[in-house]
């Protein structure tokens, strides 16, 4: 056999190795991770019932059972994972009350302050363990005074009662949920000299309008719902400024957390669309402009004062509570030292179907197809660290120098 036929057998011989023992490509392995082959929605969506199946509120037994599951999910698909505990300090509401005198001839009204239940809603056996509605880090105070109405509670809205010569100052805001952090709808409204301040739900905004129909027969929210969320400005646990909430770590006192500016200085309350509507209903004075008005079916909306008198009564308590972050690391082959990050809170005011546990599901789904992958001899180029943090509804997820997250 000559050389050159000698060559050629090797010649072939080599890239028939080279092709049967060269890695997959980049984008077969992106192939492969969006193919159903690795995966189905049940796996997601198993995810996303356990996490759902009780409130889990920052702080309680069941979102730690919450954090728990994430880590033995992770754990099982084999990424190096671990829970980061800390000491933070948390608010849970005692007692809430909010009585409207819409004249003084009138007899007052007294509003339950309760979201209703809806016929053959699966979770019922548990609802009782949903908090009352509040606001995190609202001030405990009683206040009694007229009510003004402030469209979303904006610098501009302000503005307009101004040029309208309506004195906020010594009396109870109404506002509407949207636009702005309901922290800066509190906060203007002290700087304008309110006593209190109640944050509602509009239905024009939220409630479909009209002749819609709401939840459990639409996705509208229901004439009793409420938005609950955290009214403080700034960033990671007030009595921790700057420094992890850890162990027996130094704090400030309360009063020096309240001299900060972030945490609200006078009381506040969620209300639902169908309590603002009642108590719109008792404000007279001037019409408000167009673009303050309600939708269909909605009273003329007039901003007051008064005549009618809200008393609002709000008393919580701060505790220092156990709240877990689960972190999952999967370390990079050529440059573990650079990080992509993938991250999600996982409490929730209530049960967190949507926010937060949503976005959780899809976290656990995006590891067991990395898992998955690494079986087929995948390996990620940079450190991947899955983050499932905690108390992110109170605003605790924010570091320090970053903003806090401005939900409407």
């Amino acid at each position: 056999m000559n050389t050159n036929v000698i060559s050629s057998f090797i010649a072939i011989a080599t890239s028939i190795s080279f092709l049967l023992l060269s890695p997959p490509s980049k984008s077969f392995y992106h192939s492969l991770f969006l193919s159903d082959s690795l995966s189905c929605n049940e796996s997601i969506a198993n995810h996303l019932y356990i996490l759902t199946k009780r409130p889990h509120v920052a702080g309680s037994e069941a979102n730690a059972e919450a954090a728990a599951y994430v880590l033995s999910t992770l754990t099982s698909y084999k990424v190096r994972s671990h829970i980061t505990t800390y000491e933070v300090a948390l608010t849970y509401p005692i007692s809430r009350s909010l009585t409207l005198k819409p004249t003084p001839q009138d007899s007052p009204v007294k509003f339950d302050l309760h979201q209703d239940i809806y016929d053959g809603d699966p979770h019922a056996d548990v609802a009782d363990e949903v908090l009352p509605t509040f606001h995190a880090y609202a001030k405990s105070a009683t206040v009694a005074g007229p009510v003004v109405y402030a469209n979303y509670g904006r610098v501009q809205d302000y503005a307009v009662l101004k040029q309208m010569k309506v004195n906020v100052s010594g009396n109870v805001v109404l506002a509407k949920y949207g636009k702005i952090y309901r922290g800066d709808i509190v906060e203007n409204a002290y700087a304008e000299g309110a006593i209190g301040v109640l944050i509602y739900t509009d239905r024009k905004d939220y409630g479909g309008g009209g002749d819609a129909k709401w939840f459990p027969d639409d996705k509208w929210m229901p004439s009793s719902g409420v938005q609950v969320g955290s009214v403080y400005n700034g960033a990671g646990d007030p009595t921790t400024p700057g420094w992890p909430s850890s162990g027996l770590c130094e704090r400030l006192s309360d009063d020096d957390a309240e001299k900060g500016g972030e945490v609200p200085l006078i009381p506040s309350l969620p209300i639902s669309w169908a309590d603002g509507d009642r108590i719109l209903r008792s404000i007279d004075g001037q019409v408000a402009n167009d673009d303050w008005q309600g939708g269909k079916d909605a009273p003329v909306y007039k901003v007051g004062p008064g005549p009618a008198i809200l008393n609002l009564s709000y008393t919580g308590k701060q505790v220092i509570s156990t709240i877990q972050n689960v972190i999952g690391i999967i370390e990079g082959v050529e440059e573990p030292d650079r990080y992509v990050i993938l991250g999600n809170h996982r409490d929730a005011w209530t049960f967190g179907a949507v926010d937060p546990n949503s976005g959780t599901a899809a976290l656990l789904e995006v590891a067991h197809r990395m898992w998955k992958l690494q079986e087929k001899g995948w390996k990620p180029r940079r450190t991947i660290i899955f983050c499932n943090w905690d108390a992110e509804e109170y605003d605790l997820d924010s570091k320090p120098g970053v903003p806090p997250r401005r939900e409407h």
